[in-house]
């Protein structure tokens, strides 16, 4: 082989080092700038993360718009809800004693009657041709009475004969008393003033005895009926407890009454006493049968302090409010977060049982947007009163 061509050959695999040798070079070069680059854009963004940072705990935000109020003491008595049903004063469905055909019909259905106003009269006019021939043997029997006695004083009459003649006066008295009663009793009379319903029969019609013609109810007063539980039962006094009801029929209404009625006996099987209540019905709305809701107060009044519902914030771990810390020398108002413990509820009020004193300040709106600590601004003329007895009013 000839030399130059040898060392030729020989030169190759140098070549080729040389060459991959440079591509190593070439990667490891730019591995390099590329993790240069990268820590260089990492630094930079470190940096903004940092600025932005500072900025933000740097940053004040805007105190938030608030309304607040003070915490009030005041006295309640204890309350408890139940329900019950109304009933008349006095309500009962007219029927009578004796059968005969309807003759005369005194009133219109659902009218107003008066007490001993004429309702229903039956056919009697074989009861009243009855007794005239009754007072006729009546006054003969007397008669015969007279002429016996006198002849009694001449001792020509016997004193059994006498008192034959006696007997006969009184049995003819009675058999006239029996006959009176009848026809009384054939004119349905109203029993109290009131409002009639729907009668159940018409003229013509022939009744019997029990029948039902009408029922008649007043319900100005109206009676009010619920029963309360064994443990409360000994604070319920008549004229000293009293209700409020509330209906279905009239969802925005209150209608206030007074406890007349406490059965002295405990139920043993509900373990409850029946009360009842008196409620004036001057517009008889409130109608025997309605069902209705109480809330009865009883026992002495005790000091509470309450707060509108509006600045309760209710929560899983427990109801809070946030109490308004003033602090001096121009600096910010803030708030705290406090938890409470509810007690009753009137109204738009709620009584703290624990957490707060009369006089705190806590926050009644606009509560949703805070935290602890937070900054406000108190908006007073934006305040909503609260009351234990609110006024719907329509809008």
């Amino acid at each position: 082989m000839p030399r130059n061509l040898s060392a030729r050959v020989q030169s190759l695999p140098l070549l080729e080092a040389m060459k991959t040798l440079s591509a190593r070079q070439q990667v490891r070069y730019t591995l390099i700038a590329m993790a240069g680059v990268t820590l260089l854009l990492g630094l930079i963004k470190f940096v903004q993360i940092r600025r932005a940072i500072s900025e933000h705990e740097s940053f004040a935000r805007p105190p938030e718009s608030v309304t607040t109020a003070r915490v009030m003491a005041t006295e309640w008595r204890d309350t408890i809800h139940t329900v019950g049903s109304f009933a008349a004063v006095k309500g009962a469905t007219l029927s009578t004693q004796e059968s005969g055909n309807v003759a005369q019909v005194g009133f219109e259905s659902g009218s107003k009657v008066s007490a001993g106003q004429v309702l229903i009269e039956l056919d009697r006019s074989v009861e009243e041709a009855n007794l005239a021939g009754a007072l006729a043997r009546l006054s003969l029997a007397k008669q015969n009475l007279a002429r016996a006695q006198a002849l009694k004083t001449q001792s020509a009459m016997s004193v059994a004969t006498l008192e034959e003649y006696q007997a006969r006066v009184t049995q003819a008295d009675a058999e006239v008393r029996s006959l009176r009663g009848v026809i009384e009793r054939k004119t349905i009379l109203a029993p109290f003033a009131g409002k009639a319903g729907i009668r159940a029969v018409n003229i013509g019609q022939y009744v019997t005895a029990g029948t039902p013609l009408v029922p008649l109810y007043s319900v100005d007063p109206i009676h009010f009926n619920f029963s309360v539980p064994q443990q409360v039962a000994p604070f319920v006094r008549e004229s000293q407890s009293r209700l409020v009801i509330s209906v279905d029929a009239f969802p925005n209404r209150a209608f206030e009454g007074v406890v007349t009625a406490v059965n002295p006996n405990i139920n043993e099987v509900t373990r409850s006493a029946d009360v009842q209540a008196t409620i004036p019905n001057l517009t008889e709305e409130l109608l025997p049968g309605m069902f209705g809701s109480v809330r009865l107060e009883v026992g002495d009044l005790k000091r509470v302090v309450t707060v509108p519902v509006s600045a309760i914030q209710y929560a899983p771990y427990g109801n809070s409010v946030y109490v308004v810390e003033r602090a001096g020398d121009g600096a910010k108002t803030t708030v705290r977060q406090q938890i409470v413990q509810l007690g009753a509820k009137r109204g738009d009020l709620v009584a703290i049982i624990q957490g707060l004193s009369e006089g705190d300040e806590i926050v009644t709106s606009g509560g949703f947007k805070l935290r602890p600590g937070a900054a406000i601004a108190i908006q007073q003329n934006s305040s909503v009163p609260a009351a234990e007895k609110p006024a719907v009013q329509d809008t």
